[in-house]
């Protein structure tokens, strides 16, 4: 879920974040993604908050980030979350 507001600079980043994650590039890497976004205007922070398969969230705040370093943030927890898997498939199989 991507709280946003489309006015003001603050949300930049998070609509530029939205952009990158919701490209078809992106969007055929796993089809099992769903990016919704919740646009608020109640002068809340701007953040991103990802909700992932396992109930495991990664809250990041827009104000506070850049767009790369939200979009190394996700990719960071995905490889790890890659290599969690692998893990226990090997421990299975031995």
């Amino acid at each position: 879920m991507l709280p946003r507001g489309p006015l003001g600079a603050r949300w930049r980043r998070g609509g530029e974040f939205l952009h990158h994650i919701s490209s078809k590039k992106a969007r055929s890497s796993n089809f099992n993604c769903v990016v919704t976004t919740d646009v608020r205007h109640d002068g809340s922070e701007p953040m991103v908050d990802i909700m992932f398969g396992d109930g495991e969230r990664l809250i990041m705040k827009g104000a506070n980030l850049t767009t790369p370093e939200m979009l190394f943030a996700l990719n960071s927890r995905c490889r790890a979350k890659e290599l969690e898997a692998e893990e226990k498939v090997k421990k299975k199989s031995a």
